[in-house]
């Protein structure tokens, strides 16, 4: 069995948490359930209405 991870780096997940993600257009959005690590999620909720930005992609908490 694959020993989970957070979705943006090797730490072990704090849990599973709603996330919406896009590019440019918010109005745009996947919304997603992702494995983070407690540093992440903080960074993802900081974010705010604007997103946390990774890899190309904006990722805020909730999918509304």
């Amino acid at each position: 069995m694959p020993i989970a991870r957070c979705e943006f780096c090797q730490d072990r997940p704090r849990d599973e948490f709603a996330v919406s993600r896009w590019t440019v257009d918010p109005e745009d959005r996947e919304r997603l359930t992702i494995a983070l690590c407690a540093r992440h999620l903080k960074r993802v909720q900081k974010g705010g209405d604007r997103g946390y930005e990774h890899r190309g992609f904006r990722y805020k908490t909730g999918f509304w």
